[in-house]
């Protein structure tokens, strides 16, 4: 960073943040003069001085008609296209002017009138001066910026635009998910061309073996107003969007809400006196508070809620634990859990399907749903939380890697000039982003070993193993390789055959507890359902190759290349004995 720096942003809907590389190359989340790494996404007037971030948040207690906020969502959108939900707010209102989302505030004595994009403009260049400030003086090549995957080409256009005016030079702008995978380098090839197998550093736990190349992972990002779960599949590094489910209104706001109530009715309890509808000051005083005392619970098991002269000059103090906090919460964190649940049931995935979980958005950091979350999944499954990177800070920071990684990228090479040339649109709607993927898993189909006398192991269907070689959802084209042992000496028939994707589903008897006094000694535990995902052959087989092994265990090379038109080549074994087979086009 001697010569310039580029900087990813996280222009969140109730919070923003800015991410930088490190001396040490790593990405890390710039703090402000304040040390604040969460930025509001706020803005405020109040005479001739201007609050911008949470500097701002203090003015929604007296002075909200001149707060602007949540207006990150409105850019590239006309007023007409705009929910009941959206519109409503404790801050300046949200008004047509000539089909634009704008907002009249007073500035300086004079009442004035901002749009969408000049707000937008405003808090922007804000964010600019923040990593100039910190990255003391140090030019700023450029920025790339993360969005929602619902955002249109409108919005996205919009965003860009609004950056450019603030002065940043835009790299690209990418999707939320794709950054919260970038920022755990589960995109970066190691020395060797090897892929990650511990994305939250050498001394968690490894992936399972096999899932570090291929697995099936979901992203959900909770924020402050919306959650969003993306589905995908990684297939040797590439990434595919199976799905993806957003819900506007589910988020940390509501989580606030809960607290705000409880805290209402307990100060109520307290002290006889009510905290009226109409008094927005003494609502706005505790809502600040109630999100503080949130935010206190995500690394605490207990807080402390305080409001000076909250309603008729009465002090509140309150205190709550982090178990108050989740039962109150609790159809918050349910509700993000349905949505889960759809988001897979559209990719045609159970839970057990799933081998990899990361969290996004400020709101996952609360422990409470995490464990909701958690219990989604089988218990002792394969199923892997990958949280390490505060959840609030992950998809800035994976701005900052894929702005790095653009920016190495020599000026002249094809790679630069295709991902800065990439059109300001969704992922769905570039072309040169699309690729054709295999629709069902191709394999190798074993017999199981002691299939005969019932004990044929989890993954076997019928006596059969269907060993995975080439996964659904791969990017075409595609080749791998693939070191097997011979079962025995001699001739040896390998069998490959397409399969469809399935759960076993198992009743285990649950093991008693000995040190359990409370069961009654001739009571049966229920048993439990265990899912465990299994690939069930086709009856028919796409292709059979013998080959002649010189000794039990010799290692015989398998691979596979399949075209983008469909065309397979399966070629087993090496050198002149190497048997090699086309399979027709489907």
């Amino acid at each position: 960073m001697s010569q310039s720096a580029v900087i990813g942003v996280n222009f969140g809907h109730s919070f923003s943040s800015i991410a930088a590389i490190n001396q040490h190359g790593r990405a890390d989340v710039i703090a402000n003069e304040d040390g604040e790494r969460q930025l509001a996404t706020r803005i405020a007037f109040n005479q001739d001085q201007v609050y911008i971030g949470n500097q701002a948040t203090p003015q929604l207690v007296r002075n909200a008609q001149n707060v602007i906020d949540k207006f990150a969502n409105l850019l590239g959108r006309s007023y007409s296209d705009l929910s009941d939900s959206e519109m409503k707010r404790s801050s300046a209102p949200v008004i047509d002017n000539k089909g634009v989302p704008s907002f009249k505030v007073e500035i300086q004595g004079k009442e004035e009138t901002l749009s969408a994009h000049d707000v937008a403009v405003r808090y922007i260049r804000s964010l600019f001066l923040t990593a100039k400030d910190f990255l003391s003086g140090v030019p700023i090549a450029g920025a790339v910026l993360s969005v929602p995957l619902s955002y249109s080409s409108k919005q996205i256009a919009a965003l860009k635009e609004a950056s450019a005016e603030a002065g940043l030079i835009v790299l690209q702008v990418i999707p939320a998910p794709a950054a919260a995978v970038t920022a755990y380098g589960l995109t970066a090839p190691g020395e060797g061309g090897s892929l990650p197998a511990h994305p939250d550093g050498i001394e968690a736990a490894p992936y399972a073996p096999g899932t570090e190349l291929d697995r099936n992972l979901a992203v959900v990002d909770v924020g402050g107003s919306s959650t969003t779960v993306a589905v995908l599949a990684a297939r040797s590094g590439v990434y595919t969007l199976l799905s993806s489910v957003t819900q506007a209104g589910l988020g940390g706001q509501q989580v606030d809400d809960a607290l705000v109530s409880y805290f209402a009715k307990e100060f109520t309890k307290k002290t006889k006196v009510p905290v009226e509808e109409s008094n927005a000051r003494a609502w706005a005083k505790l809502r600040n508070e109630a999100e503080h005392t949130k935010r206190a619970l995500s690394a605490s098991s207990s807080a402390q809620c305080a409001v000076e002269s909250l309603a008729d000059g009465v002090d509140f103090s309150g205190p709550i634990n982090r178990i108050r906090l989740d039962l109150l919460a609790a159809p918050v964190y349910n509700a993000i859990v349905g949505k889960v649940k759809e988001a897979l049931a559209q990719a045609k995935l159970d839970p057990c399907q799933v081998d990899e979980v990361v969290l996004a958005g400020g709101s996952a950091r609360l422990p409470g749903l995490t464990n909701t979350l958690l219990h989604l999944f089988p218990e002792g499954g394969a199923t892997k939380l990958t949280d390490s990177i505060d959840s609030d800070q992950v998809i800035a920071r994976g701005c900052a890697v894929h702005a790095s990684c653009i920016a190495a990228a020599p000026e002249d090479s094809a790679e630069r000039k295709f991902l800065l040339d990439l059109p300001a649109a969704p992922p769905k709607d570039v072309q040169s982003l699309q690729a054709p993927t295999t629709t069902r898993p191709l394999g190798l189909v074993l017999p199981a070993s002691g299939a005969s006398n019932g004990h044929s192991g989890p993954a076997a269907v019928d006596g059969e193993l269907f060993v995975t070689l080439l996964p659904a959802h791969t990017a075409l084209p595609a080749r791998r390789v693939y070191t097997l042992p011979a079962s025995q000496a001699g001739p040896a028939l390998f069998s490959f055959a397409e399969g469809t994707a399935d759960v076993k589903v198992e009743q285990v008897q649950r093991e008693r507890d000995e040190d359990d006094e409370d069961d009654e000694e001739d009571e049966e535990d229920e048993p439990e359902e265990k899912r465990t995902p299994i690939v069930k052959a086709d009856k028919k087989r796409i292709a059979e190759v013998a080959f002649e092994a010189k000794s039990k265990g010799e290692k015989v090379r398998v691979e596979i290349v399949a075209q983008v038109d469909g065309a397979v080549r399966i070629t087993v074994g090496e050198g002149e004995g190497k048997k090699e087979l086309e399979l027709p086009k489907p």
